[in-house]
């Protein structure tokens, strides 16, 4: 399949077409900072081609739900570096994707004060989750022209705090009704200033971010996520024809790493001017590497690359409940579906407890193994094992089962070790010597010892033979 062949956008050399698409979770803690639970999610998907993370707001002003992540403080800036490096340690690239909400959220998550947004236009005809429950949208107060250049200012320095982070680039937020869309929107923005008014100059905010994110960033690491025929959020436009083509010929100009284009909704038929295929439409437009998203299937998004359409797509529900979404890709295998009343808030159900696939029956053909044994804290097996795993599966091993280690070696280790077969003994010691496994090994020493047996030439889980 050519989904599951290397490419390169811009600077981001990627070993699969499959991207991971950008979806709110909302498990930050109050003050926007991730946890332990966010490493191990990300972790766990590092066999994607790219990671492009939840969105991420860049200032205390861009919030606009609960518990999501942000990227202004020292505090967020050093959790996200813990993700960054479980994402790398397992051989994976990630992009963080930069948020500002705009009107797009209420009073009651930010401390009592009203949304900001191009202009004093509320969203009508939808409610915003807050901690108190759905509430309508407020009309929110209309950025200045020296607040809308100090949002920019904030978009640059989200792109330096990225950096710091150690995330391989990052991607403008420009879709779904948030503020740069909002500025895009002749509805939603109204301003008789150099920010509103002519296509030039609604455009001039998101063109503004982009330059300055480049600046920050350099050639081919920043992208940037459009959704031209998407009304949500009240954002119809009178002409996205030409608002969009308008923004993609310009976008064309800088060095980009991709744009990131959405299908075209149902919204579209609502408005029969609209264009009714996004990508053909505007993906063709851009003279650079695309990333289209929206629906597609293991046929759909073959056919998309095989042709030439895209370089590459972007899945975002498969991704929730399939942590190995690229090998089930690879082989065809049957998609776990994802549980929409945990989408959004929680802790670890709905968003660490969906399982990788697994061989009916550890008593297969005979094989090579490497055994993980916890000596010291057993519960550590789930954390260590998302991020050793996709290094596991990078050297050829394919996590097969848990088991009690006393059947294998017998007494010589206790827990519940992860059975992972390899094509040859030389893979499994490969593994064992990289510098990324013992990295992941480093990662999870504090909470627990950990020893390692690699055991060969197995004929069923009770007869193996131990090898050091």
């Amino acid at each position: 399949m050519k989904l599951l062949t290397p490419v390169t956008l811009g600077k981001l050399k990627l070993r699969n077409r499959v991207i991971m698409a950008p979806m709110t979770r909302n498990r930050a803690d109050a003050a926007g900072v991730v946890g332990d639970i966010t490493v191990r999610y990300y972790a766990e998907r590092a066999t994607a081609g790219l990671i492009l993370t939840e969105a991420t707001t860049i200032s205390a002003d861009a919030k606009g739900y609960p518990m999501t992540p942000g990227i202004w403080t020292t505090a967020q800036v050093e959790a996200w570096r813990r993700v960054t490096s479980a994402v790398h340690t397992a051989g994976g690239t990630i992009v963080m994707q930069l948020w500002h909400t705009g009107r797009v959220g209420h009073s009651a998550v930010r401390e009592g004060r009203l949304p900001v947004a191009p202009s004093a236009v509320a969203i009508q005809g939808q409610q915003h989750f807050t901690p108190t429950g759905l509430q309508d949208y407020e009309v929110p107060r209309p950025l200045t022209t020296e607040e809308v250049r100090a949002t920019v200012d904030d978009f640059e320095l989200g792109a330096k705090n990225a950096k710091l982070a150690g995330f391989d680039g990052v991607e403008l937020h420009g879709a779904f009704g948030y503020l740069p869309h909002q500025f895009l929107v002749d509805s939603a923005n109204q301003r008789t200033d150099a920010y509103g008014g002519s296509i030039e100059n609604r455009a001039r905010f998101v063109l503004e971010v982009m330059d300055r994110l480049v600046g920050v960033w350099g050639e081919g690491r920043v992208g940037i996520r459009l959704s031209p025929t998407l009304a949500y959020n009240t954002m119809i436009d009178s002409d996205p024809l030409a608002t969009f083509s308008y923004l993609i010929g310009k976008l064309s100009d800088l060095p980009l790493a991709y744009l990131h284009l959405m299908r075209a909704t149902p919204d579209a038929t609502r408005f029969p001017h609209w264009p009714q295929d996004a990508i053909a439409t505007f993906g063709a437009l851009f003279r650079g590497n695309l990333i289209v998203n929206g629906g597609y299937d293991r046929a759909s998004a073959e056919a998309a690359v095989a042709s030439g359409v895209a370089q590459a797509v972007s899945f975002g529900a498969p991704f929730i409940a399939n942590p190995d979404l690229v090998q089930r890709l690879a082989t065809d295998a049957p998609l776990a579906q994802a549980d929409r009343n945990t989408f959004y808030g929680g802790g670890e159900r709905g968003y660490i407890d969906y399982p990788a696939l697994v061989a009916p029956d550890t008593a297969v053909a005979k094989g090579y193994w490497l055994v993980l044994a916890s000596v010291s804290n057993p519960a550590q097996f789930g954390a260590y094992t998302a991020v050793a795993g996709p290094v596991l599966a990078s050297y050829g091993g394919r996590v097969l089962a848990r088991g009690d280690v006393g059947e294998v070696v017998e007494g010589a280790l206790q827990g519940r070790p992860y059975f992972v077969e390899f094509p040859s003994y030389a893979a499994a010691r490969a593994c064992f010597d990289s510098a990324a496994y013992q990295d992941a090994i480093a990662l999870r020493a504090a909470a627990a010892k950990f020893s390692i047996v690699v055991v060969e030439g197995m004929a069923a889980a009770g007869s193996m033979g131990g090898r050091g």
